[in-house]
């Protein structure tokens, strides 16, 4: 609503009643009364898109499976809501292998609980460069360094009332991992460079793959941080340990992926299924997706058949990435079906470690990363130093 008020009393009643804004004198200054109309245009434009991704980012939560192992955790995860209602905020700690679902399940704890109105900030640690985490995390003030040019908040702050997701949570660098502790224990944050602290209520998940506790043993993650963390502990189990879930989840992204794309309904031929049930699927549920999302996207034919999926063969090792000592760019040859991601990293840092002769500080500085990020993706891809 935009009102018009012919004195400034009038104004703050309108305004408290829910106006959006007030023109004293609409007459007079019709460049306001069109500033107002336009801003209250876009802000109900924001709203909506708003509105839209909360409500994309619910139903992609929503969590799929029949297998004990995740009716238990469907379990928990109920329980956990439930008991967490009256605004609790206990840390949980999701653990399983790459592609599992441990941010669909992130999603899900958010969006059944009370905050489901409040945000969702995600944020995938290892995607970030070691000496960003700090900033990000915890935002800086005007002039805390060289190019702080204003003040910034940060994903602690952006997610106050809500839930803050900390994927791969052991690539936060050691010192950062301190700093993260305190901020979780006694829920506070305070920006660099700056001298105030602010308190927080912010849920904390975090994900990270089933070696955690080995790089707790080794030294590459604060044990302290660890227990913190371990309140509240959900492991995922790989894709190829739910039995009859995949063809459950497989169903269920034909016919979403079928809506979004806006094509005609398809379905699963027995073949198809029949492939899914033997395929050991390395990348979990979502090269499942992946699978489903290029055949439903190609394809012409309303049923999916087994031959349309690709398997992930033996031809991966015929990966190799070759020095360029005169060459400044990086060379890799890739087989012609295509390989995961994750086998390309692999390979990268074996070969790395191969160049460094297995010295692990050598060769996280060789790959600009820090060195419990290269213990940690060790204990991932299970690489030696040798």
């Amino acid at each position: 609503v935009i009102a018009g008020a012919r004195d400034q009393v009038r104004a703050e009643r309108l305004m408290a009643a829910g106006a959006f804004e007030c023109v004293l004198d609409p007459a007079d200054e019709p460049h306001r009364l069109l500033a107002a109309v336009g801003y209250a245009l876009g802000a109900r434009e924001e709203d909506r898109a708003l509105s839209y991704l909360r409500e994309r980012d619910a139903t992609g939560a929503r969590l799929i499976g029949q297998h004990p192992s995740m009716r238990r955790i469907f379990d928990m995860v109920a329980q956990v809501c439930q008991r967490t209602a009256s605004g609790a905020t206990p840390a949980i700690l999701v653990c399983g292998e790459t592609g599992t679902g441990k941010g669909a399940l992130a999603k899900s704890l958010h969006y059944r609980s009370l905050r489901r109105h409040r945000p969702f900030v995600e944020v995938n640690c290892a995607a970030l460069p070691p000496s960003l985490v700090e900033s990000e995390l915890y935002g800086y003030e005007k002039g805390a360094f060289t190019d702080a040019a204003r003040g910034r908040p940060g994903l602690f702050e952006t997610a106050n009332r809500g839930t803050l997701f900390l994927d791969e949570i052991p690539s936060v660098p050691l010192g950062t991992q301190a700093k993260l502790l305190t901020s979780i224990e006694e829920k506070v944050c305070r920006r660099i460079g700056g001298r105030e602290v602010t308190r927080l209520d912010v849920q904390i998940i975090a994900a990270a793959q089933p070696v955690l506790r080995s790089l707790v043993q080794s030294g590459g993650f604060r044990e302290d941080l660890y227990h913190r963390l371990n309140v509240i502990r959900i492991e995922l189990p790989p894709l190829r340990e739910r039995g009859e879930d995949a063809i459950l989840l497989a169903r269920a992204f034909v016919d979403e992926l079928s809506r979004e794309y806006g094509i005609p309904p398809r379905h699963l031929s027995e073949d198809a299924e029949d492939f899914i049930r033997s395929y050991h699927w390395p990348g979990n549920v979502r090269e499942l997706r992946n699978q489903i999302e290029r055949i439903v996207l190609l394809s012409e034919d309303e049923a999916i058949e087994g031959w349309q999926f690709e398997r992930v063969s033996g031809e991966l090792v015929q990966l190799s990435v070759d020095d360029a000592e005169d060459e400044p760019e990086l060379r890799i040859r890739m087989p012609a079906s295509g390989l995961p991601l994750v086998e390309v990293e692999k390979r990268l840092i074996s070969r790395a470690l191969e160049l460094n002769e297995g010295n692990v500080t050598r060769t996280a500085r060789y790959l600009s990363i820090t060195r419990q990020t290269l213990i940690y993706r060790m204990k991932k891809f299970g690489l030696s130093r040798r």
